[in-house]
């Protein structure tokens, strides 16, 4: 009789199991950030963590062939992202999952188990098990997953993609304190900010105005209208171009793309966008650009994807007031060797500042031409790519 009850027990258990389990999270792929390999057919690994607070991050992998071990997958993975580690016994049983984001160390090691599924289902070995193009791959611990009476494990908790490794691209600005050339009045001031990607520099404006903000479409038509040397194509709402002559050439961003962002941020259309006191605006190149900080949209209407805030890296130099326009034509500069590896001579004007900075826009050197022909020790510098500014112009120079 208690063999009866214990086996009825036993059913009524498997069958609550059965029907209670949980539905599996996972991720779409254009949600995915960080893929890893190469090939046209994709698949996704996730892992749920239980400790220290439970945590679901998800990676994109990329292959050719048709199908490929799970163990393949979590090896390249591992190799090409130091942030992620495992263990693996020879028979393909896993033993460890550890991830750490310079801040949280998330791991799966002795106290809990690894399990894990294939689309929510059942899964081999890890050195066994095959997955193929769109299949998911979830590995988390035993401690907070939920079980079905076959012991597949599934996990419910909403994933987050893994962020691309590395800091995002700082965008380089200028103070303040630098500007020369200010277009308005009023106690509030922006910087205005335009990258040149095909003449290596970027040029800057300041605006002042009283009130609490400002829309860019009007820092743009207000800067135009005080300054000849500056002009737009298109709308506030849709640049086409912008162009700046320097006295010598004129510097425009196409056929490269109009975009810009506030304070290496976001930005809306420049006729609804609004910045206020102490905000910096930067227009640029898409193509020239490199990507800053990330969101994700949701788009009824075009659908859902990875919005970037696009920043510029090359050096800035204030735009000089329109009276002095009529001394560039009398300003060189020439740089020499390039690449250089202990020197470089600097052919510029005397009395003239000449400075040295890095690709990040850090001043590195700095001095004033006593002579037609300025000689700065390099040696000490690492190996990259620098630019010179003397007056305004600006020379890109490789150091080995």
């Amino acid at each position: 009789m208690l063999m009866k009850k214990l086996l009825l027990f036993a059913a009524i258990l498997c069958t609550f199991m059965s029907f209670a389990q949980a539905q599996d999270a996972t991720i779409n792929s254009n949600r995915v950030k960080y893929w890893v390999g190469t090939g046209n057919n994709e698949a996704i690994m996730i892992i749920n963590w239980c400790e220290p607070t439970e945590t679901a991050l998800a990676w994109g992998f990329k292959f050719s062939e048709d199908s490929m071990l799970v163990s393949d997958m979590l090896a390249a993975i591992s190799a090409a992202d130091s942030r992620f580690s495992f263990s693996i016994t020879s028979s393909g049983f896993l033993t460890a999952l550890d991830y750490t984001d310079g801040t949280v160390t998330y791991q799966i090691a002795d106290g809990d188990y690894v399990m894990y599924n294939v689309n929510g289902g059942f899964a081999d070995y890890a050195n066994l098990q095959y997955f193929h193009p769109g299949d998911y791959i979830k590995l988390g611990g035993l401690d907070c997953a939920d079980l079905d009476e076959n012991w597949v494990a599934t996990w419910t908790t909403s994933i987050e993609p893994v962020e691309i490794p590395g800091v995002p691209v700082a965008d380089v600005t200028i103070s303040a304190s630098e500007i020369q050339y200010w277009v308005g009045t009023g106690s509030n001031e922006v910087r205005f900010i335009v990258d040149w990607n095909s003449a290596s520099t970027a040029t800057a404006w300041g605006y002042r105005f009283d009130g609490e903000s400002v829309l860019v479409s009007t820092i743009l038509d207000d800067i135009a209208t005080a300054d000849s040397r500056f002009s737009y194509e298109g709308t506030t709402s849709w640049l086409a171009d912008l162009k700046y002559f320097n006295g010598t050439d004129t510097l425009t961003i196409s056929p490269d793309y109009v975009t810009y962002n506030v304070n290496g941020s976001f930005a809306d259309a420049a006729d609804a966008q609004a910045v206020h006191a102490g905000d910096y605006v930067k227009f640029g190149g898409w193509l020239s650009a490199q990507k800053g900080e990330c969101r994700w949209i949701e788009d009824p209407a075009f659908g859902d994807y990875w919005d970037y805030a696009y920043v510029w890296t090359n050096p800035v130099v204030p735009v000089p007031n329109p009276t002095s326009v009529a001394n560039y034509d009398n300003q060189k500069l020439n740089v020499y060797p390039n690449p250089c590896t202990e020197s470089i001579r600097i052919q510029t004007n005397i009395n003239d500042d000449v400075v040295l900075y890095n690709l990040q826009g850090a001043m590195v050197m700095s001095t004033v031409a006593m002579d037609e022909v300025t000689t700065l020790n390099v040696n000490e510098l690492p190996s990259g790519i620098y630019f010179v500014k003397s007056g305004n112009k600006t020379a890109k120079i490789v150091k080995k």
